[in-house]
């Protein structure tokens, strides 16, 4: 059976992560608060911010993997990429949660949202702020990761190292209480993406088994996943991690199966891909000047307002947006 290449696999991770986007959506909009026919389902919550959050995590480490694998690709270049295409949108996004949300910030709390470290001051020192603790892990995660490939090391050296900096960053979490315990909680999907992209015949070999065996690995590890939260471990409890990681890459294995079939070739879900980093930071903004200019009424139309029509608001200003800062980064030959 033939392989496939990096650029084949494109069109089954645009659709995991074009999914996640609209899952967070619905998952912020608070719509699983309410009751279906008299059925709760805010349950799923917990295991739908998991998965979405996990695929972005996973993708973001596969991509990782794969940029720095380019020809003429350097440790400097692929910061100086990141740093363009992630920075100037997060400080806008802050601006605007500070602007638009209201949110206050002290002055050294400023700073280090600023700056980007929040994943380890915050919830410790600093207020803590939604959604855009994302950009402070995963960039945290680009920046370990690259030094660890660049330096060349062997894949079995790699987990080491990997290992390493993954104990050392928990025991000072636990002799200080510093570092977000997210940063553990998807540490090892980002991990999990880089050997995605460097293994092509496991890759391979995971993809062409059949759909059943992803199904009942699904199945087991949304279980493993409730029974942790059943029982109340802490994110940083060992048993917590090994459920809600294993969960993650089984929901992840299930829908690339998925979406390796004629689903991934759906149209919608190149655009809302590419939307996908704008709608994760800008939405709450956005969400509460459609809300204001709308005048929609607190709780379930607010709810509702957001699911939809806002999301596909967002959702539509979001690709603009992303392909206007597209068209600029080459304008100013800063893409590399």
């Amino acid at each position: 059976m033939r392989q496939k290449t990096h650029l084949e696999l494109i069109p089954e991770f645009e659709a995991l992560r074009a999914l996640s986007i609209i899952l967070l959506l619905t998952l912020h909009s608070d719509v699983l608060s309410l009751n279906v026919y008299g059925v709760e389902i805010g349950y799923s919550a917990a295991f739908m911010g998991a998965f979405l959050l996990g695929s972005f995590f996973f993708l973001a480490g596969y991509f990782t993997d794969v940029s720095l694998g380019k020809p003429g690709r350097t440790f400097f270049s692929f910061v100086k990429s990141k740093f363009i295409r992630i920075y100037p949108p997060y400080w806008l996004a802050l601006s605007m949660f500070i602007l638009v949300l209201g949110y206050s910030l002290k002055r050294f709390d400023f700073g280090v949202y600023a700056a980007n470290p929040q994943f380890i001051f915050s919830p410790a020192v600093v207020k803590q702020m939604l959604t855009l603790w994302y950009v402070s892990i995963v960039a945290a995660y680009y920046a370990v990761f690259s030094i660890l490939i660049v330096r060349g090391h062997s894949n079995l050296a790699l987990l080491v190292w990997s290992v390493a900096v993954f104990l050392a960053a928990y025991a000072f979490h636990l002799a200080t209480g510093l570092v977000d315990v997210r940063f553990f909680e998807y540490y090892f999907i980002f991990l999990a993406g880089i050997f995605f992209s460097r293994f092509a015949e496991i890759r391979e070999r995971l993809s062409s088994l059949h759909f059943v065996y992803k199904i009942i690995l699904a199945v087991l590890g949304a279980w493993l996943f409730w029974l942790v939260q059943a029982a109340g471990y802490k994110v940083t409890d060992v048993r917590y991690l090994l459920a809600v990681d294993f969960y993650i890459l089984s929901w992840i294995w299930m829908w690339l199966g998925i979406f390796g079939t004629s689903v991934g070739g759906w149209r919608i879900w190149a655009p809302v891909s590419t939307a996908s980093f704008f709608a994760y930071l800008y939405h709450r903004p956005m969400w509460e000047v459609l809300v204001t200019l709308f005048d929609v009424e607190p709780g379930k139309p607010d709810m509702l307002f957001k699911f939809l029509p806002g999301s596909l608001i967002v959702l539509i200003i979001s690709y603009s947006m992303q392909r206007g800062y597209d068209r600029l980064i080459r304008l100013l030959k800063l893409s590399s």
